[in-house]
């Protein structure tokens, strides 16, 4: 089984009691990888109170300090690229995998130890915004300028995972893990800044970390493993997942995307279809949820599907 070493962002506000959400979903719920190290990685300009952090040195995380002084750092977002690629020149883990911090694990994620790939991720839910199907689509010369920019000679497809497109390989990167020797993540930052010099910025500069991720790994994909369907799940968006991947119970899922929506009071009840509130997993996130500090607005996913 590969070293593996997760990653995370720490920052004030909502990302602290995310993070140690998920450091505690990685200690109850991770299996063979319970033990694992977990980095979080903080900068001096919105760094958490010291309470959070004690609180995550408790989950035996090790804190990391980094001034981020890129200008390539807006949205916040971005940040993600500037530690993973610190992260693979200074760690010495076969496997590093970055994981958002609005997440958590349900379940060994053996998937991540696995050999035979160097880079480990799932594509985008829909093909909308970013995305482009090919000849043709509004997105396509932006593409095109991308992989000019960073000399992809491969132009592989992938299919989303919610609306199940067919759309140049264009990734989700709420969990991505790379081989270190391949030095994927230093190139993630290249690609980025790159992008970012030559003014090849898309519209939704939020989504410029994925772009360039799908740069980088575009070459390499035949030694892309594409993760299950239990990673990275979009519990928001489960009523417009495919039949049988939206029935699925978070005993079967292994890693969760929740978004904001962990910060709703009552968030796990609105999902739908409903969730078994007798598993062992929905019972640990209720007591969980909210998180602080929390929000009131009408969960989205639910009111489209009251509406079809």
């Amino acid at each position: 089984m590969a070293s593996i070493g997760f990653l995370i962002r720490v920052a004030r506000g909502k990302l602290e009691a995310q993070s140690l959400l998920l450091a505690e979903s990685v200690r109850t719920w991770g299996g063979a990888l319970s033990g694992a190290p977990v980095y979080a990685f903080t900068s001096p300009d919105d760094s958490p109170s010291e309470e959070t952090m004690e609180r995550l040195s408790a989950h035996d995380v090790s804190h990391v300090e980094l001034r981020l002084d890129s200008p390539y750092r807006d949205p916040p977002v971005l940040n993600k690229v500037f530690v993973s690629a610190w992260a693979e020149r200074e760690l010495e883990h076969e496997v590093l995998a970055f994981v958002d911090s609005d997440t958590v694990f349900l379940d060994d994620p053996r998937e991540l130890t696995l050999d035979g790939w160097l880079a480990a991720t799932k594509p985008v839910g829909n093909s909308r915004t970013a995305g482009s199907t090919g000849p043709g689509d509004p997105n396509e010369p932006y593409w095109q300028r991308v992989y000019e920019l960073l000399g992809v000679r491969s132009w592989p497809f992938v299919t989303t995972t919610v609306d199940r497109a067919r759309i140049r390989a264009y990734w989700n990167t709420g969990l991505i893990a790379a081989r270190r020797s391949a030095g994927l993540f230093q190139a993630w930052e290249e690609a980025l800044v790159r992008l970012f010099e030559a003014g090849c910025v898309f519209k939704k500069p939020v989504l410029m970390e994925q772009v360039a991720w799908a740069g980088v790994i575009a070459d390499i994909h035949d030694r892309v493993r594409i993760l299950p369907e239990e990673y990275n799940y979009p519990l928001p968006k489960r009523t417009l997942l495919p039949p049988g991947v939206r029935d699925l119970e978070l005993d079967e899922l292994v890693h969760v995307h929740y978004h904001r929506w962990g910060h709703l009071p009552g968030f796990l009840g609105e999902v739908r279809p409903p969730l078994d509130s007798g598993t062992d997993r929905y019972r640990w996130l209720e007591e969980r949820f909210p998180l602080t500090p929390t929000i009131d607005e009408p969960f989205r996913w639910a009111r489209r599907s009251a509406g079809g």
